[in-house]
C-alpha cells in the first residue's frame, strides 16, 4: 500500500487499534428533514441534465440508457428519483420526486432491483464538474441496461494485478494506451501495439489471468467507458482529459477490482477510432482487446512466454520502465509488511465473524488487497445482513473469495455501549432486535447470533 511521507500504514493503524482496543468516536449525522433544500434541488438539476443529455446525443447502445434513477444522501437517506417511487410515497418537485430511501435498502453506486423495476443508484453528493457527473451517472446507468443487452459477466478480483510484475506490465500498458489516444496516425497504431505487447508478456506471466481481466472489462470497462463516451460526447471531445484519467488510474493504490475502469474507456475510445460500429457487434464476451488487436491488424502474439517478454522489456524502455520498476520494487516492500499485518490481525488474532448471505459488502474497488487463499482485504467497507450494518471507519474487514462472509477484529467487549452499539478497533456495529454477539470457535472470537438461536 502506498503511504506518502512518515505516516503509519493503513494496516499498521488497524494493528495498533487492535492491540489498544481503542473505541471509535460517534459522529451525529444531521435529520434527513435537516438536509438544506439545495442538496435537492441540485439533484434535481443533475437529474434533469442528464435527461436532456441523453435524449439529445446519439444513443450508444441498443437499449435506452435513459431510465429509471435514484439519487440517494448516504448520510441522510434523502433520496431523489427520476421516475415516482414504487410505493407512492415521494414527493413530486420540479419534475422529480423527493423521500427518503428505505432502511433496509443497500446505499452504493450501482444498479438495484427496487419492486418490479431495475434502477440505477448514485450517491450524493455528485462531482461538481459537469463531465464528471454525467460520467458517474451513465457508467451506473450502463449497469442497469446490462443484463438487456447480453453481456453482463460477473464480477472478478484480480490478485495477480497486486505482484509486482503483473503491476509494472500493466503500468507500461497504460502509459501505451494513453500515447495512442493522445495522438494520431502511424505513433498511434504503434503505441497501440506496445500496449498489446504489454498485455501479452502480463498474460505469459500469469497464466489464466486474460480470462479473469476480460470478464473484469467486460463488467465495469464497458460501464466506465459508457461513462466517458457519454460525456465526452456531451461535453465536447477532449483527448487530453482521456489521458489525465488514465494517468490518475495509473497512480491507484490498487488495480485488483479497478483494472475496467483505465483500460476499458481507453479499448473503447479506440476501437471508436479503428473500428466504428464494434459496438453493435458486441457479444456476451466482449474481449475489448482482441478486438482492437483485429482493428489495427495486430500480427499474432508469439506463443513463447520468453519471447514475449523480451519483447516487451525492449519497447519498456519507451514508457520509462526503469522508474516504474523501481517503484513497484518499493511498494511490494510496503505491501509485503501491510499484508503480514493484516494476517495478524484477521488472520491470526481473535476476530468477529459476520454471515453475509446477501453479499452486502460494500467496497471501495480502489483499496481491495489480495490475502491469498484467507480471502481479500476491504479497508473501509460497510457490512450489511439481517443482523444489522457494520460500518468500517478506520478498519479493514477480510472477506470469503465469494464475499458471503467476513471477518473483522473482535471488539474488546461484545457488550453495546451507551449508544447502543458495539465497538471494535475501527468499526461501530449497529445491531438488528433479536441479534447479539456470542462466542466463536477459538478463544476472544465471536459471532453473530439471533437470541431465540440460543435457546
Amino acid at each position: 500500500m502506498i503511504v506518502p511521507g512518515n505516516k503509519p500504514s493503513f494496516a499498521s493503524r488497524c494493528l495498533a487499534a487492535a492491540v489498544l482496543a481503542w473505541t471509535a468516536g460517534l459522529v451525529a449525522l444531521p435529520a434527513a428533514a435537516s438536509v438544506p433544500a439545495a442538496d435537492s434541488a441540485a439533484a434535481i438539476r443533475a437529474l434533469a441534465e442528464f435527461e436532456d443529455a441523453c435524449r439529445s446525443t446519439k444513443p450508444l447502445w441498443s437499449v435506452d440508457l435513459c431510465g429509471p434513477i435514484v439519487l440517494v444522501d448516504p448520510r441522510t437517506r434523502m433520496a431523489v428519483t427520476n421516475r415516482p417511487d414504487p410505493a407512492g410515497r415521494f414527493a413530486p418537485r420540479d419534475g422529480a420526486f423527493v423521500g427518503e430511501w428505505p432502511a433496509d435498502m443497500p446505499v452504493a453506486n450501482t444498479s438495484i432491483d427496487w419492486e418490479d423495476t431495475r434502477w440505477a443508484m448514485i450517491l450524493l453528493p455528485l462531482p461538481e464538474d459537469a463531465f464528471s457527473r454525467l460520467r458517474l451517472i451513465a457508467h451506473e446507468s450502463f449497469h442497469r441496461i446490462q443484463p438487456e443487452l447480453g453481456h453482463d459477466p460477473a464480477d472478478a478480483l484480480l490478485p495477480h494485478l497486486d505482484e509486482e510484475q503483473g503491476r509494472v506490465w500493466l503500468r507500461l500498458e497504460i502509459r501505451a494506451l494513453g500515447r495512442a489516444i493522445a495522438t494520431e496516425g502511424a505513433g498511434a497504431r504503434a503505441a497501440v501495439l506496445d500496449a498489446l505487447l504489454f498485455r501479452a508478456a502480463r498474460y505469459a506471466e500469469f497464466p489464466g489471468a486474460d480470462s479473469l481481466e476480460r470478464r473484469l472489462e467486460g463488467h465495469e470497462g464497458l460501464a466506465e467507458y459508457t461513462g466517458v463516451r457519454f460525456a465526452l460526447d456531451v461535453t465536447g471531445p477532449d483527448p487530453e482529459l482521456v489521458t489525465e484519467l488514465l494517468d490518475a488510474f495509473e497512480r491507484r493504490p490498487t488495480y485488483v477490482r479497478s483494472l475496467g475502469y483505465g483500460t476499458g474507456p481507453a479499448l473503447g475510445l479506440l476501437l471508436d477510432r479503428y473500428r466504428p460500429g464494434w459496438r453493435d457487434m458486441i457479444g456476451p464476451e466482449p474481449d475489448l482487446d482482441r478486438r482492437l488487436a483485429r482493428a489495427v491488424g495486430a500480427p499474432l502474439a508469439d506463443s513463447r512466454a520468453q519471447a514475449v517478454r523480451d519483447a516487451a522489456l525492449q519497447r519498456g524502455a519507451a514508457y520509462g520502465a526503469d522508474i516504474v520498476r523501481a517503484e513497484e520494487q518499493e511498494r511490494a516492500q510496503r505491501r509485503a509488511a501491510d499484508l503480514e499485518v493484516y494476517r495478524k490481525v484477521l488472520v491470526e488474532g481473535p476476530t468477529l465473524t459476520v454471515e453475509l448471505p446477501d453479499r452486502l459488502l460494500l467496497f471501495n474497488p480502489n483499496t481491495v488487497l489480495p490475502l491469498g487463499d484467507e480471502g481479500n482485504v476491504y479497508p473501509g467497507a460497510i457490512l450489511m445482513g439481517d443482523w444489522g450494518r457494520l460500518t468500517l471507519e478506520d478498519g479493514a474487514a477480510l472477506g470469503n473469495a465469494d464475499r458471503s462472509r467476513a471477518r473483522v477484529a473482535a471488539p474488546q467487549s461484545p457488550e453495546p455501549g451507551h449508544a447502543g452499539l458495539v465497538e471494535g478497533p475501527g468499526w461501530t456495529l449497529e445491531l438488528e432486535a433479536g441479534w447479539h454477539l456470542v462466542p466463536g470457535d477459538r478463544p476472544g472470537d465471536f459471532r453473530l447470533a439471533r437470541v431465540d438461536a440460543e435457546h
